[in-house]
């Protein structure tokens, strides 16, 4: 089988899209609406505990998320399911009223890189129903022509983490690069020989991307580093 040249892939929270507002403030509606539906009282909303908890897959995160104490242990498991349903609802709602944005230059970024003859491909942990609605809202099928939500690839049996995912959609191509925002990108990307780049505008920490090949502090810086195997290679030389 003949291999395509490249295909840069794209984690899409903290990275594309800047969903502060469509994400933590609806996660934390959510998460109350779980307190409330479960007759507990409701405490204040711990955000710095949901972004840490950002990128993790779906079903880790709703477990994650919430402070353990303010839930009696033996409700954690059906807590995390009314959360996760609670949750999808208003980040979906969130999105569709145009709470979200994609960062700045991501448009003309993404052109440009498909001008220059890559293929781009489109991955997250999140739900299936919110990735697409991210897709849909932000029009991304204009720029991505493959697309791996972690809850449809493992309901297929294409793969069953991100390391996984980015094997799938690297299948063909000779050169992989992977773009995200938080660790597990970066060392998913690593496991699959793919050159990584992390975004220390998003989520992540910046000491947590540290063993990326580059790290980028705007979208946009994407477009001056070599991208290829091949021209990374001869700039590490020089």
């Amino acid at each position: 089988m003949t291999k395509r040249n490249s295909v840069i892939i794209f984690d899409t929270d903290g990275t594309l899209m800047d969903g502060r507002c469509a994400v933590i403030d609806a996660v934390a509606e959510g998460l109350n609406s779980t307190y409330r539906h479960f007759e507990l009282p409701v405490p204040e909303p711990d955000r710095e505990r949901i972004s840490l908890a950002m990128g993790l897959p779906t079903s880790t995160f709703f477990r994650t998320a919430f402070t353990p104490h303010t839930v009696p242990a033996d409700m954690h498991d059906p807590f995390a399911c009314e959360f996760e349903i609670q949750s999808t609802r208003a980040e979906i709602a969130a999105l569709r009223d145009g709470k979200s944005q994609l960062y700045e230059g991501a448009k003309d970024t993404l052109t440009s890189l498909r001008d220059q003859g890559h293929d781009l491909a489109l991955f997250s942990n999140a739900s299936e129903p919110y990735f697409q609605t991210v897709i849909e809202v932000h029009r991304l099928d204009h720029w991505f022509g493959r697309a791996l939500s972690l809850e449809y690839a493992v309901r297929r049996r294409l793969a069953r983490n991100k390391s996984g995912m980015i094997r799938y959609l690297s299948q063909g191509y000779k050169q992989v690069v992977v773009v995200g925002d938080r660790i597990h990108d970066i060392e998913a990307g690593k496991k699959q020989g793919a050159l990584t780049v992390g975004c220390v505008y998003g989520f992540g920490a910046a000491d947590e991307l540290k063993d990326a090949d580059w790290r980028i502090e705007r979208l946009s810086e994407i477009l001056a580093l070599p991208l290829s195997n091949t021209d990374a290679e001869q700039a590490a030389k020089s």
